[in-house]
């Protein structure tokens, strides 16, 4: 025995450690509670407004919670003449200022979507749907319509928002038509009591008037870098360009002014040729002119990128949900069939109607 053991010292530590006795791990130390208290905090906080999970609320906080922020800003647009021609843009203003349909369009728009988009943070919050259910209903017809007759004013500026591109006006049109299906499908599901297909299309409905909130980063990026390019021009009209010096400066220093700096807007004769186009570089650190371009060139772009990513988050944040979604169609299942119908659970737009599988009710742990 004394002879292994010296030569289990001789071929060193690793062959000693096989005979050697092993000491006890420590144990290990019992987790901190300070996420359990979070968790106790947080549920607190919005357990009282209706909310079971927590990743709903914290959706609910920042996209409503955003939308609230942006419109409750933009109260002070409705001073139509005041406070909003001073934040706008100066092409922007000269077919704003005069009654025109541009100027009835603006005020339609900013009327509606500003009170809608406040609305909706009242619409999301589940104890509202659950203690006042009727309050709920009447905020929702309300917020409806407004959004459609926003729509509609939206529609009518499309031609000249941000330069009323191509690119501009197509982005314009898609968004309406996309807000309005999402609330009318949304509206249809509702009264047939499909009540998660309901959920689906507003949500998605929402997510796309999102867009112009995220926007106002893209746009700003944009300009950022179109500014560093110097390379991107846009063709602006010289009776908006007269109109950007003459606004606010009516005086014949201002006029000599323009003319000075375009010529090509003045004839032979010394008459201003209103429809003429002149190339202008779009920058942000530049004259009046030169920063509204550079804004305009990048409102289209951003207009689709913003909407491509809205429309894709909805659908994950969707898919990602399906659990809440089928617990709602057995409460949908259930409430149709005490009404009777004929199809519990699939009274609505339910993709059973079309693929032909007959969907079939289940108890939801």
């Amino acid at each position: 025995m004394e002879t292994r053991y010296q030569n289990a010292g001789r071929n060193g530590p690793e062959d000693q450690s096989q005979y050697s006795l092993s000491k006890p791990t420590p144990p290990t130390p019992p987790p901190t509670d300070d996420a359990n208290r979070f968790v106790r905090i947080a549920r607190k906080l919005y357990h009282p407004i209706g909310f079971k999970k927590g990743y709903n609320f914290t959706f609910w906080f920042i996209c409503c919670g955003a939308m609230l922020g942006f419109c409750a800003a933009r109260l002070m647009y409705l001073n139509i003449e005041g406070i909003f021609f001073e934040s706008t843009l100066v092409a922007e203003k000269y077919w704003y200022s005069s009654f025109s349909i541009y100027r009835i369009g603006i005020t339609i728009h900013l009327a509606c979507v500003v009170p809608a988009g406040i609305l909706v943070f009242f619409q999301f919050i589940p104890a509202i749907r659950y203690k006042a259910l009727f309050l709920h209903r009447i905020n929702g017809y309300l917020i409806i319509l407004l959004i459609l007759t926003g729509n509609a004013g939206a529609l009518m500026i499309a031609r000249r928002a941000f330069g009323g591109g191509v690119e501009t006006q197509a982005a314009v049109y898609c968004l309406a038509t996309l807000t309005t299906t999402s609330l009318l499908l949304g509206y249809y599901n509702i009264k047939k009591l499909q009540i998660e297909q309901h959920r689906k299309w507003m949500i998605r409905a929402w997510s796309y008037l999102g867009v112009i909130i995220t926007m106002r980063f893209v746009m700003l990026i944009a300009a950022t870098i179109i500014n560093n390019m110097g390379s991107y021009w846009m063709g602006v009209s010289c009776k908006e360009l007269e109109f950007g010096f003459i606004n606010g400066n009516n005086t014949l220093a201002a006029e000599m002014e323009f003319r000075d700096r375009y010529p090509d807007c003045i004839d032979l004769k010394g008459s201003i040729l209103p429809n003429r186009y002149i190339a202008i570089q779009g920058l942000t650190d530049g004259r009046v002119e030169e920063v509204s371009v550079g804004y305009k060139l990048g409102f289209g772009m951003a207009a689709w990128v913003c909407l491509i990513l809205h429309a894709v988050l909805a659908e994950v944040y969707l898919a990602l949900t399906s659990r809440e979604t089928e617990r709602l169609r057995m409460v949908s299942y259930e409430k149709q069939k005490a009404r009777g119908w004929a199809n519990p659970g699939s009274e609505g737009l339910t993709a059973d109607r079309v693929d032909g599988v007959p969907w079939t009710p289940k108890e939801i742990s």
